[in-house]
Order: structure tokens, then sequence, then C-alpha cells
């Protein structure tokens, strides 16, 4: 099958997939805490863990964010924070980050940290899959006067869902990798059979046919 990924993508893959920040395994599937039973495991917290690798994902998020000219930066809580400060940091942009929901005490808002009214934001997050809580980020900002337009993720599932709920809110999605480039990275390293491989694309594509374009986030 041959590849459609960038070199752009691959690269990012081999960094997930090098630090287990991507993982794979058939026998036994992963269990997530909602007891849905997955071949994929995503846990890109591990790449705190890694300086080289980190920095990395951060050039790489650096050369996609300024192709969209931000003004701003703001990260989802707590996943996106880390990124979206280093981003800020690289670029020299304002920082923001957006809590799921406005806090019960203080000026009792979601929205923290501080950018100029009406800024052009690019919102961060580490992983999307159903793209809700990425728009549920992109609705707090706009509701505190920030303009967004665009979300960059270190890695996506490319659910038809997602893009669906990204189509209606006006929120443009851009992402580092896919989990198929990782997938790509894994089997040509050999850490996956031909019929692992199989199995793992065989159950994307079953959840991607699961949630179909009109679905919610």
């Amino acid at each position: 099958m041959p590849s459609t990924e960038s070199h752009a993508e691959i690269d990012v893959a081999r960094v997930l997939v090098r630090t287990e920040a991507v993982s794979f395994r058939t026998e036994p599937f992963f269990t997530f805490t909602s007891g849905v039973e997955s071949p994929v495991y995503v846990d890109n917290r591990r790449l705190l863990g890694f300086p080289d690798a980190r920095r990395e994902v951060v050039d790489a998020l650096v050369h996609a964010a300024r192709e969209r000219e931000p003004e701003a930066i703001a990260g989802t809580a707590t996943a996106g924070i880390p990124w979206a400060a280093w981003l800020a940091e690289a670029l020299e942009l304002p920082m923001m980050y957006v809590r799921s929901g406005a806090k019960e005490w203080g000026r009792k808002q979601a929205v923290e940290g501080f950018a100029a009214p009406r800024a052009r934001t690019l919102l961060i997050e580490d992983l999307a899959f159903s793209g809700g809580s990425l728009v549920a980020a992109a609705e707090e900002l706009r509701r505190a006067d920030y303009q967004v337009e665009d979300c960059l993720t270190i890695v996506t599932y490319d659910m038809p869902a997602a893009q669906s709920s990204f189509d209606r809110s006006g929120v443009r999605h851009h992402a580092l990798t896919t989990i198929d480039a990782a997938l790509e990275v894994a089997s040509a390293s050999r850490s996956l059979t031909r019929e692992q491989t199989a199995l793992v694309r065989y159950w994307l594509r079953g959840q991607r046919e699961e949630q179909p374009a009109a679905a919610g986030a």
C-alpha cells in the first residue's frame, strides 16, 4: 500500500512512535476508562520527558504556526498548555489557555492569560479524535472576544465526525501527523507484523465508518 503521508508527517510520526507517545497493541487491545477497546493508544504526555523529541515537535509546531500568522497562542487545558507555552515563546506571542468551563471563583472566566482583544488566535491541542474539546475551546475564546479560525494538533485520528464538527464551527484543523502515519512508521520498523498492521487499519476504518460526517462531536 503506497504511502500518502508527507515527509514532515512521517518525521513527526517517527518521534511519536520512538517515544511511545503513540503505541499499537493487538494482543490484547488497550482498554480505555470508557470501556472502549483499541489497538491504538496515544499519550503525548510522554513527549514531555524527552527533550530532543520535544524540541522536534515544537520546531514542527513553529513551522506550521507561522503559516497561519497568529497574533496569539492558546492551549487547551491541560494537554495543550505546555505546547502552547513553548510555541508562544518561540514566536514571541501572547499565550493563553482555555479551561473546560469557567471557574466559579475570582473572575469566573474560562480563558486565562492575556492577548489584545480580537487577536487572531491559534488554538493548540495535542490530539484530535472527535474534535469536541477543540470546538468547545474555540467557542470559549470567541466569547472572550478573540478571533479563532485555526487549530493545530500534534496528531489526529482523521475522524469524519471531527471534521464535520470543525466545519460547523468554522474552525480549520491542522495536524503535524496522523495515526495512519504512525502506523506506517511502526509497520516499517517491523514492530508490528503485517497481520497486526492490517488489524489496526481495519479498526481505524471501522471507527471512521461508525462516526459518519453528520454525527456530533
